[in-house]
């Protein structure tokens, strides 16, 4: 019998070694960080709810997928579904960056989910469909590109309890006003956006804005028109004004409405609270018009339904140490060529000039400004938004990064960040057109924004 030479056992033992990883017997190779975004959807929803005996475990593979925790990640993350109506759409099990277009989040939106989707029953199949929260843990998790490893979404929505096919409600404030949009349909492979305006009679000194509004909402704008400076722009209040169409082509009429308003507040979640520093409020005066922008959009083929609460807290004038304005900077001569990254650099100054266009924000009166808050605003080809500061002593440092386009935070500064004339903010926007388009600056949720949102003195 032939004997190993001592380079043979080498051998041997790097190919045995090599023959394990390769196979990964032990699982362990792919197993998400502990406390990652991803590690905890698997604990919380996928484990529980779906790798479970009879349906997505190692030993069925339900519809050819198994979800147990070894082998999920690659199960999921950029593979196509089996079902040929999801195929069909373009959907992907997982499409990083866009949860409308990922199979797993339509499966699990027992709300909006539809027979005439042919994408079979909502999951899980039999038990209780996941809670409210936790299908908004998955939509952010999956709108920041689903990582493997890493903490892109707030693990708090894993323990809402909500139910996803709850009323929309919201207690009133003890001192102030809610408004509504009331519910509207958005057609089936469609997208609807519309204006609806009500006139204010009172003073509203802002001190808190809360919102609820119904899953596949892109956005909800509040604006105001000051009647001293709108004039035959201002539209009429109480009645529905689309954006677009029934063939998708933009109303012409909306176009003069833009250039009256003033932007007040914003947010793309399904529920958000935003509260100003305590002695800090936004005034809206008496007589403005006020106008809600509402954007859904709706990738299922049957309609669905939006709708809009918000609460503005409010106060008193005497009660007010520092009033605060909204802040919007915005970059509209986008144009990103297909299957292309591209950075897009704006930078916008204090008392004008810069590249990028301020509306309703810096003009050439301000020689000083403090910003209290930050956010931003792209669509799904967003991948990375990045604010600096232009000019003077913290020139060129970063005060504000975002990696998730429908999730944004708004980064509150507890010590305002001081710009004087000359001075501003830069953003760096990272693209990435996956299409085969050319897409420019547009409303449409295929087509792209740049923003900056936030809130100064």
């Amino acid at each position: 019998m032939p004997r190993f030479t001592p380079f043979l056992h080498i051998l041997a033992f790097a190919l045995g070694a090599w023959i394990l990883a390769s196979c990964n017997i032990s699982g362990t190779n792919d197993l998400p960080e502990a406390g990652s975004s991803f590690a905890l959807l698997q604990e919380k929803v996928l484990t529980p709810n779906c790798a479970t005996s009879g349906c997505h475990d190692s030993r069925n593979a339900t519809g050819g997928l198994d979800l147990s925790p070894a082998v999920a990640y690659q199960n999921l993350v950029g593979v196509a579904p089996t079902n040929q109506n999801a195929k069909a759409d373009k959907l992907l099990r997982v499409k990083a960056g866009d949860p409308y277009k990922s199979f797993l989040y339509n499966k699990l939106d027992s709300a909006n989910i539809h027979a005439s989707d042919g994408y079979g029953s909502p999951m899980p199949l039999g038990s209780r469909a996941v809670t409210a929260g936790q299908l908004d843990f998955i939509k952010f998790w999956i709108s920041a590109g689903a990582p493997k490893n890493g903490t892109v979404a707030d693990a708090k929505l894993l323990e809402d309890t909500r139910s996803q096919n709850e009323t929309l409600t919201l207690p009133p404030p003890a001192q102030g006003v809610q408004m509504r949009l009331d519910p509207f349909s958005v057609p089936p492979q469609n997208e609807r956006e519309i204006y609806f305006a009500r006139q204010n009679t009172q003073e509203l000194i802002m001190t808190k804005f809360e919102m609820v509004q119904r899953d596949r909402s892109h956005h909800f704008i509040l604006y105001g028109y000051d009647p001293a400076r709108s004039g035959a722009t201002t539209p009429k209040p109480n009645i529905i004004r689309d954006l677009y169409l029934p063939d998708g082509q933009l109303i012409p009429a909306r176009f003069p409405e833009m250039s009256g308003r003033t932007f007040l507040i914003a947010s793309q979640l399904k529920a958000e609270t935003i509260q100003f520093p305590e002695g800090m409020a936004m005034r809206i005066p008496a007589n403005w018009l006020l106008d809600f922008n509402s954007h859904y959009t709706n990738g299922t083929r049957d309609t669905i339904r939006g709708e809009v609460v918000f609460n503005i807290h409010t106060t008193t004038a005497d009660r007010v140490k520092t009033f605060i304005r909204p802040l919007q900077l915005g970059f509209f001569n986008l144009l990103l060529q297909p299957k292309r990254e591209t950075v897009v650099e704006t930078t916008f100054r204090v008392g004008g000039g810069g590249s990028g266009s301020g509306q309703d924000s810096f003009s050439s009166r301000d020689s000083v400004v403090n910003i209290i808050g930050l956010t931003s605003h792209t669509h799904r080809m967003g991948k990375k938004f990045v604010i600096q500061i232009v000019g003077g002593a913290r020139n060129g440092e970063v005060v504000y990064t975002a990696t998730n386009w429908l999730n944004p935070p708004l980064l509150n500064f507890t010590t305002p960040i001081v710009l004087r004339r000359g001075e501003g903010l830069k953003s760096v926007v990272t693209y990435y057109n996956d299409t085969n388009e050319t897409v420019t600056f547009g409303f449409r949720s295929t087509d792209e924004m740049n923003f900056i949102f936030g809130y100064f003195y």
